[in-house]
């Protein structure tokens, strides 16, 4: 089990997405604490702002994992548009 750990920028992301979408990233944040490679992630080439997205209806987590130390860092939230992955 990883451990999830938020940036600060993830957080307000979080936290200015409507109710029930927000219940929906929350729910998907727990998931990734089980299996961050679970089916809905996709592992990004040449992104530069994170390794890893999962996809959450029409938003986009965006993460780094660590296997040594156990963590998954969420970076951050998107909607999904023309700049989710810039």
């Amino acid at each position: 089990m990883y451990k999830v750990v938020l940036s600060r920028r993830a957080q307000k992301a979080i936290e200015a997405v409507p109710a029930h979408h927000s219940q929906r990233i929350r729910g998907a944040l727990e998931s990734l604490r089980d299996d961050p490679r679970s089916p809905g992630t996709v592992k990004l080439e040449n992104a530069p702002v994170a390794q890893y997205r999962h996809r959450v209806g029409d938003y986009r987590i965006l993460f780094d994992i660590d296997d040594g130390a156990g963590t998954v860092m969420i970076l951050d939230v998107r909607r999904r548009g023309e700049g989710t992955y810039r």
